[in-house]
């Protein structure tokens, strides 16, 4: 026969408590195991309806059902449970698949990062070649503004940079040029310097290293002007102390 009554204590880290026995002045134990539903914990005050059974010689509460608890709340939980049994028993086949399709998008992933990195490694190569390549061309056109402000003095430095770029230019030709036409335009543009430094520099009357702006200008006194005191050795050079030579 089912009695009621209220749960009178529960001890939590135990997992029992005693109920308080409608008409009874004796409290009736009970475990938590004999809950339909063990995950709402007993509260103090709750509505029970049970059976009395013995149990080693002790008497306690067996079957019980919480009354104040909302339908509810039991078809949640009942919900809850055949979810959780569903997913226990799905076959293993399907589990299987699942496993290996997970395995295959992670190896794709990795895939796709390497080639990515890979990728961008060549671009920078790339970018670094390219820039390296730039910076040698700078330095070659600096080099020649160089050459042409000791050939040919103190010019203003847009005539300078004019000159370089078209040295730079020349320069680039010849490099792809074959080698007999290589040295036909390496010539001709000896002879073009010649030229140009025959008509920028003319005898004058100077004869002293003192007195010449440039090492270019002092090699076109010694070899085209009489009379110059500028090569002590007789070596073909002028003014070496002077310009560094």
């Amino acid at each position: 026969m089912f009695l009621e009554g209220k749960v009178k204590s529960y001890i939590t880290d135990r997992g029992f408590g005693f109920i308080q026995v409608d008409g009874e002045s004796k409290d009736l134990f009970f475990h938590i195991h004999d809950f339909p539903n063990k995950n709402f914990v007993p509260k103090i005050g709750e509505r029970l309806k049970f059976l009395i059974v013995e149990d080693n010689g002790k008497l306690k509460a067996d079957q019980i059902v919480r009354l104040d608890l909302k339908q509810s709340n039991f078809d949640d939980q009942a919900n809850i449970a055949t979810h959780f049994h569903i997913q226990q028993n799905a076959s293993p086949r399907f589990n299987k698949n699942g496993r290996k399709g997970h395995i295959f998008s992670i190896l794709g992933l990795i895939v796709i990062a390497v080639l990515a990195v890979k990728v961008y490694g060549k671009y920078q190569d790339y970018r670094q070649a390219r820039q390296q390549k730039t910076e040698q061309l700078m330095q070659q056109q600096a080099k020649i503004v160089t050459q042409q402000r000791q050939a040919l003095g103190d010019l203003p430095d847009h005539i300078i940079s004019e000159q370089g770029k078209r040295n730079l230019e020349d320069h680039i030709y010849l490099t792809n040029k074959p080698r007999s036409e290589k040295v036909s335009a390496s010539i001709d543009q000896q002879n073009a310097v010649q030229h140009q430094q025959a008509s920028q520099f003319k005898c004058d009357g100077r004869t002293h290293c003192s007195q010449m702006r440039s090492y270019d200008e002092a090699v076109f006194f010694l070899r085209n002007c009489p009379n110059t005191e500028m090569d002590g050795d007789n070596d073909g050079e002028p003014c070496e102390r002077q310009f560094g030579r």
